[in-house]
Order: structure tokens, then sequence, then C-alpha cells
């Protein structure tokens, strides 16, 4: 998989955003208005109260914020690719990448944009830095930042793309694939808001929490959750690729 070859594809997905423009057009005015809605309700629960269990307005914000910026980088890299792998591999349509001299892991990855989500997270990751910004981070935490939303779109990538690579072995998988989106959905409320077992589960074995309250933790040099979300990213992503793998080979067989 080489940037050629990227380009080319990325170059394919535009046009296909170009064509269907009304259903992207409503794509992109319906992720506006999840997140406007959430936003509004954050407004009500902070109408009398500055602070709920020492989470102010501006922490809950850049909660909702930071994860919608993790979440639509997630979509707009990954997500087109991984909704069409289920059915390729379903429909035994992945033979004649298979002979080509290439990466499939990265090819059947990257393979496809989704560009109505670029649009919503060139609107989201602009206010998400300014929310960032009333932390007055030093260099190096907003350098730990940067490293807690790439770790963030590489745990939302390698927990979607197991789920996606079970189709190797399951034919319905409509259950399961609603799984990522509950882990996600979770993560859209402060830490402090769960019991503690939850807690310690989602921010260091399944680490959505530290994605999402990734401020906090900064701010409270809290390095230890960080820690945990870079590893876990880094398992999750070599047992997607270790499953790719082990997937193929029952595909083969199959065949």
């Amino acid at each position: 998989m080489n940037l050629q070859l990227y380009l080319r594809l990325a170059t394919q997905s535009l046009k296909e955003f170009l064509t269907y423009r009304v259903t992207s057009f409503l794509v992109v005015v319906f992720g506006f208005m999840f997140t406007i809605i959430e936003l509004i309700s954050v407004g009500i629960y902070y109408q009398y109260d500055y602070s709920i269990k020492g989470i102010s307005y501006n922490d809950y914000i850049t909660i909702i914020l930071s994860l919608s910026s993790v979440i639509y980088t997630y979509l707009f890299l990954f997500i087109a690719a991984h909704e069409s792998l289920s059915d390729d591999i379903m429909k035994g349509n992945l033979d004649y990448t298979l002979i080509r001299p290439l990466n499939s892991f990265l090819y059947y990855s990257l393979r496809q944009l989704d560009f109505p989500s670029l649009i919503n997270l060139i609107v989201y990751l602009p206010l998400t830095i300014f929310y960032l910004m009333k932390y007055n981070f030093s260099f190096i935490e907003w350098v730990l930042m940067l490293i807690l939303y790439i770790f963030g779109v590489l745990l939302l990538f390698s927990i979607n793309q197991i789920v996606v690579e079970m189709s190797f072995w399951k034919d319905n998988l409509s259950a399961i694939k609603g799984i990522p989106e509950d882990i996600v959905d979770s993560a859209k409320r402060p830490a402090r808001f769960f019991p503690r077992s939850i807690r310690i589960i989602l921010t260091n074995f399944l680490p959505i929490l530290a994605v999402s309250n990734g401020a906090i933790l900064v701010k409270q040099s809290k390095f230890m959750d960080i820690i945990s979300l870079i590893l876990m990213s880094l398992i999750f992503a070599l047992i997607s690729y270790w499953l790719w793998n082990k997937g193929l080979k029952h595909y083969f067989s199959a065949n």
C-alpha cells in the first residue's frame, strides 16, 4: 500500500461523495444535530450548578467535543472501508485483491474515505482545540493531548476492525456490530460519573474513557491512565492484525 495508490483511492472516494451529494449532506446534518442535542443537554445540567461531582461545564463540553473529534477522524479514515469489508468477506469478493502484491490488511483498512465525516471533523476539531486552550496546557501537555488523540483513533479502528473480522467465521453480525457503538456512547460522560469498577475497566482495560476524558487526565497528571490507553490501543491493533491473518487462512480453506 503506497502513497500513490492511497491517493488514487482517496480520489475515487471523493468522486463518490460528489455523486451522492444529497445523501452526504443529510449525513453531515444529522451528525451535527446529534452533537448539538448533547451540548444543549449539558447546558440544562449546569443551569443551576457550576460544578457536578467536580466536573465543570467546560470539562463536560470538552469531553463531548474531544470524543466527537476522535470519532469523526475514525469515520473519515476507516468507516467506509469497514462497512464494505464485512460484505466482501461473506460474498467472497476478496480474491482479486489478495493475489496482488500489497498488504491486504492495510488495503482493506484504508481503501475508502468518508468525506461527509471530514466536514464534521473540520468543525469539531477547531472547537475542541478552542475548549482545550481554556486549560492553559504546557507544551508537554499539548503533546500528551495529541498522543491521546492519535491512540484514541487507533483504539476505535482496532475495536471495529476486530468486530468486522468476525465475518470470517460468522454470517450474521448484527448484534456484535452494535458493541463498539455502545462502548463509544458510554464515553460521552465524565469518568467520575461511573461506579469505580466500571471506571477502572473503561479507563485501563477498554480505555474509551481515557479518550474522552483526556484533558482532565492530563491536567491531573494521571499518566498511568494515558499509558494504559497507549498500551491497550497497541494490543487491540495487534489482535486485529493477527485475526486478519487467521481469517484469511479460514477464507482460503472455505473457498
